[in-house]
């Protein structure tokens, strides 16, 4: 396997117009809807942002994430080299991400219900961008 180049133009079609780009972005946009009717029925729930946000800030981190990535490779070079479909096919195939979320939400929840004491918050990242490396292997050498 050669190593890897930046994302250029290439043979791989990368568009916007699949249905797992659309419920990436559908899921997005739910989570800000669901902030948005929080803070507008609610604009003093101190407490039920603060659950907002520890239960969907890792979501929202990671999907924001995501699509920008996706969108970034599409409107740069519609049809991208092997690096850009890898990564493409990283985030719309779903698999770091159904992986990923869970890991590092866990991790977050745990070093924050123990004030720092149990230290997951950095070991759930690095084990996400794990992930995020051996999803971006496979669809790099497929």
């Amino acid at each position: 396997m050669s190593a890897p180049v930046a994302p250029a133009a290439g043979p791989y079609d990368l568009t916007l117009a699949v249905p797992a780009f659309y419920l990436l972005l559908s899921l997005l946009l739910l989570f800000v809807a669901m902030l948005w009717i929080l803070r507008s029925r609610h604009p003093r729930g101190r407490r039920g942002l603060e659950g907002f946000l520890e239960a969907a800030g890792v979501d929202l981190a990671f999907l924001t994430f995501a699509v920008l990535l996706v969108v970034a490779l599409a409107v740069s070079d519609p049809a991208g080299n092997r690096t850009a479909f890898a990564l493409y096919e990283v985030v719309l195939g779903g698999f770091w991400l159904t992986f990923s979320i869970p890991i590092v939400t866990v991790g977050f929840s745990v070093h924050s219900r123990s004030r720092g004491g149990i230290a997951w918050r950095l070991p759930s990242l690095l084990l996400s961008a794990g992930l995020f490396a051996l999803a971006f292997a496979y669809y790099y050498t497929a």
